[in-house]
């Protein structure tokens, strides 16, 4: 195990969780999970870059070809999910940075696959919003064939 106050600087020593307290313990969660989000909004580029342009152009999309409630809402959920992927592809690489800053086989094949999973949400949310593009163009209603009638 390495020394991590070496390797980063900002260790804090393990503390068992007290489950005695559960509110207290709900309440480190939250406060733990805003400070997650916070670094994420103030330190990837992505988040502060790409996903707001993804989501502004899914909206003006939206407004000029007239997508319904659901497709927004389709669109809405790919962007949480990719957010998320998103958070975990960063804590993977801070992770591996952790562990070691030399030249690792293994350690830049992990942050690769934790980026292509982020790749796939990115794709997987530009392809929804150009298949409702397409509908839209075309005339096909597709909602209207999720439940049969």
């Amino acid at each position: 195990m390495p020394n991590l106050s070496r390797i980063g600087g900002d260790s804090v020593p393990y503390q068992k969780p007290d489950k005695k307290n559960l509110f207290l313990n709900i309440w480190r969660n939250i406060k733990d999970s805003n400070r997650g989000l916070a670094i994420m909004f103030r330190e990837s580029s992505t988040v502060r870059r790409l996903i707001p342009v993804e989501i502004i152009a899914g909206v003006l999309l939206g407004i000029v070809f007239h997508f319904i409630a659901l497709e927004y809402i389709i669109l809405g959920v790919t962007l949480v999910v990719l957010f998320t992927v998103e958070t975990m592809n960063t804590a993977v690489e801070e992770v591996n940075d952790l562990v070691t800053l030399e030249e690792n086989k293994r350690v830049q094949r992990s942050k690769d696959m934790a980026s292509g999973a982020v790749w796939v949400w990115h794709l997987m949310y530009i392809v929804e919003a150009l298949l409702f593009l397409i509908c839209h163009l075309v005339g096909f209603a597709w909602w209207q064939h999720l439940i049969p009638g």
